[in-house]
């Protein structure tokens, strides 16, 4: 009785403070965010004068009644245990490491609702990782799923640093298969965990980061790795991966931190293997395993009777090494790693890295560009620029013919928008940005070079024209006439609120050219884009390459990409698309150059990552755990979701939602009216004589016409549990399926059956089903349209029905 009367409380609680957060919605025209929500619940709590422990359950009871999203997060299987449980616990509130970390995502500009849900959802992770407080041999393995360029390395640093709090004390980051990703990770990990540089030129142990707030007393981290991008070249320069001279090194203190990151290479792999058990006492320490990038190479290819490939070989062993270990491979792209055989083991290798214990996925926040929001231009903005002519341009080996006019201008436009970002940094006081431009033509490192030496010419004839212009009389410079024309295709497309005038941004275009090279970034070259140690200012360049610009290195500001490679596979094509991210003041400059066909199969992987994320969802409200169920993958025609070898325990089926089915259960609360009276229009049409009712049964309607039901089913407004992720919802999908159908030969779903189905609470409240017709003046349930007793009291909008949605009076 006292846990009914506690449930009736947060209830009561929560619909009180949802009917303050409906008001200032309607007042604001906005939803009120996660801090105001929590404010909102803390105040009602106070006023009804209810228990303040209450507080976290009324926010979720308002999170579930209204949709309002605070975490953007779900983890597979849901639950907490006690401090003791292994599988899944709760870590302690106070983390002194992770506390420091977020104070650095202050200075960065980061608000306090978005470092709050950050500690939030790191402290679930790691409450599903192994505890360290437990003694014995354990394993735990897991999968966090973030999008292209949205900050997944954000996240794993706050877990180290959350993780170490806890009692982890050996941290392995694998940061990529080249050194420029283990540059970029090792720097990110300096910078939020260690805050000490960690470069061997850097005797003085200068302070960066998280080091200058301070230190953490009682604490010692020793970085195993460092900063050193090259690999010894015979002159006495080492490289920073952990080589076998540090695989040597056995004289490290058991109570420190020790961090090592690594390139995904299955000798430092194996290095570090070879270290913990040469050092018997550090291989009995909780190990803590960052997979970054988890989808690439990690995966064993190889068929089930043979050995596992070098590195994911070298990775479950250096996890059998340690006594108590954590696996967590962080992708954005899961297709492979949700295709691995759960059941796979080998006598030497243990088992394989499917995430058998749980599946997190990160919802990134209101300010990332992906894609959707580049692909689909709902705001007018045209984020897209499809590329014609660019067919015979690239050979199999080498360039061939000249530059591409659509080529010409979209190096007009990235000139434009990097003058264009100054002038608005300057309106607010600002320093200039890195402003970055992404040429990625061809994957074979041969092409570059001439690649870069036809860019070169064309930004050098730009520059010489219009430093030096040359016309006649009464005429506009030739180079001065491709800028405005130029300009005009962009100038109305800016945001209104942003807009700059040609007059603003023409000063600043000599500027531009005086900062401005170009990079040839591959494989061959051995450059690389060091964005923090630029030493004339932030970089504006144009950065030509293929593979080692296609995954995980991040091009800071960037704007403008003309991309012409393609690829079969889902992965490989998602992970191309380094033009997501934040893009903050310069969001409506962005634009993406690419043919048609590429920006088709762009939105085809698009729509199958959110249907990939709505099965994950899917597994979180079943209750399920990854070992129970089995995820599918949309393909789109004539490619795969990944390399076949990736594949082999993968069945291929057909698609499609015959037997299924899918019931919208939730609506926006503003939408709730608009979708009554669209359901009310459709009753009415029935009733007029749309179908033949069913004799019997006043609420069944037998063969009714297609075109009856698709306008109110199209314009209805759906709240699925996916649209907060920005994905579709099981409507949206039931329609295109049914689509897909009527346009098959023979045409198939054409005439229907409609059901007007109750709620089983409201049904039992009220003794059985009564109709309320259009215009009473009973109160109804807006899901199920039945009269209630229970909630029959009028003249209080919105309130709650029996069974817990919004009713009308």
């Amino acid at each position: 009785m006292a846990e009914d009367n506690r449930q009736t409380r947060i209830e009561r609680a929560a619909e009180v403070a949802g009917d303050m957060l409906l008001a200032f919605r309607q007042t604001a025209s906005q939803p009120a965010g996660p801090a105001l929500v929590r404010q909102q619940a803390a105040q009602v709590l106070t006023s009804l004068e209810y228990e303040d422990e209450l507080l976290d359950e009324v926010v979720r009871e308002i999170e579930r009644q209204q949709d309002i999203s605070l975490e953007g997060f779900f983890l597979v299987p849901e639950g907490t245990g006690g401090v003791n449980d292994v599988a899944v616990w709760q870590p302690a509130a106070t983390s002194p490491l992770l506390q420091r970390y977020l104070q650095q995502l202050e200075r960065e500009a980061w608000s306090a609702e978005a470092r709050v849900r950050l500690k939030r959802v790191t402290g679930n992770i790691l409450g599903r990782c192994g505890n360290p407080a437990v003694i014995g041999p354990w394993s735990r393995r897991g999968m966090v799923v973030g999008d292209v360029q949205s900050g997944k390395t954000t996240s794993y640093v706050s877990l180290i640093c959350a993780a170490i709090d806890a009692g982890y004390r050996n941290i392995v980051v694998l940061g990529g298969r080249t050194n420029d990703l283990r540059h970029q990770t090792q720097e990110r990990i300096d910078l939020g965990v260690t805050g000490i540089e960690s470069s061997g030129l850097n005797v003085a142990r200068t302070r960066i980061g998280v080091g200058l707030i301070g230190q953490i007393p009682g604490l010692t981290m020793l970085s195993l790795t460092s900063q050193d991008h090259v690999a010894g070249n015979g002159n006495g320069k080492k490289g920073g991966d952990f080589d076998k001279r540090r695989a040597n090194h056995n004289n490290i203190a058991g109570s420190a931190v020790r961090i090592a990151v690594i390139k995904k290479h299955a000798t430092m792999i194996g290095h570090v293997a070879d270290w913990l058990q040469a050092n018997g006492e550090l291989a009995a320490e909780p190990l803590l395993l960052i997979d970054d990038e988890a989808d690439d190479a990690s995966i064993d290819t190889n068929e089930p009777d043979e050995s596992p490939t070098s590195i994911n070989g070298a990775i479950r062993l250096l996890l059998q090494r340690a006594g108590r270990s954590t696996y967590v491979a962080y992708t954005a792209t899961p297709y492979a790693n949700v295709m691995i055989d759960p059941e796979a083991r080998g006598e030497k290798h243990g088992e394989d890295l499917f995430p058998r214990d749980f599946i997190a996925l990160l919802k990134p926040p209101p300010n990332y560009f992906g894609a959707r929001r580049f692909l689909e231009e709902e705001d007018g903005l045209g984020h897209t620029v499809k590329v014609e002519d660019a067919g015979n341009w690239i050979g199999k080996e080498s360039v061939v013919g000249d530059m591409p006019p659509s080529l010409r201008r979209a190096i007009r436009e990235f000139v434009l928008v990097s003058a264009v970002r100054r002038v608005r940094r300057a309106r607010l006081g600002l320093e200039r940005q890195h402003e970055s431009m992404l040429i990625h033509s061809s994957v074979r490192t041969g092409a570059h070079g001439k690649i870069h030496t036809q860019v070169q010419r064309e930004v050098d004839r730009l520059q010489a024209g219009w430093d030096f212009p040359v016309a006649g009389p009464g005429e506009v410079p030739q180079v001065e006439a491709e800028f405005s024309e130029t300009w005009n295709s962009l100038r109305d497309r800016q945001d209104p609120a942003q807009a700059v005038t040609w007059d603003e941004l023409r000063p600043l275009i000599t500027d531009v050219f005086e900062r401005l090279t170009t990079e040839t970034i591959n494989g061959v070259t051995k450059k690389g884009l060091d964005y923090r140690r630029a030493r004339s200012g932030p970089l504006t360049v144009i950065a030509i390459g293929g593979t080692k610009l296609s995954r995980g290195l991040t091009l800071e500001g960037l704007t403008t990409s003309y991309h012409l490679r393609a690829s079969l596979q889902h992965d490989t094509l998602m992970q191309m698309c380094r033009w997501f991210g934040y893009r903050m003041g310069y969001e409506d400059l962005c634009r993406l150059h690419a043919p048609g066909d590429l920006l088709h199969a762009f939105t085809g992987i698009m729509e199958s990552d959110e249907e990939l994320r709505a099965e994950l969802e899917d597994m979180a409200g079943m209750g399920a755990t990854p070992l129970d169920f089995g995820i599918r993958i949309r393909t789109s025609p004539g490619m795969t979701v990944t390399g076949r070898t990736k594949l082999r325990h993968a069945v291929t089926v057909p698609l499609s939602l015959a037997g299924r089915t899918l019931e919208v259960t939730r609506t926006a609360l503003v939408d709730a009216t608009f979708n009554d009276d669209l359901m009310q229009g459709l009753v009415r049409e029935l009733v007029q004589g749309r179908g033949q009712q069913r004799a019997g049964n006043a609420h069944v309607w037998d063969d009714v016409p297609w075109e009856t039901l698709q306008g109110p089913l199209e314009a209805f407004r759906e709240l699925s549990g996916t649209l907060t992720l920005g994905l579709n919802g099981k409507l949206a999908r039931s329609l295109a399926y049914v689509r897909s159908a009527q346009n098959a030969s023979p045409p198939r779903l054409r005439r229907w059956t409609v059901v007007l189905d109750g709620c089983s609470r409201c049904r039992r409240a009220a003794g059985g089903p009564r109709w309320c017709a259009p215009g009473g003046r009973h109160a109804f349930c807006s899901t199920c349209q039945e009269s209630c007793p229970r909630c029959s009291t009028q003249g209080v909008v919105p309130a709650r029905s029996a069974c817990g949605r919004t009713r009308r009076v």
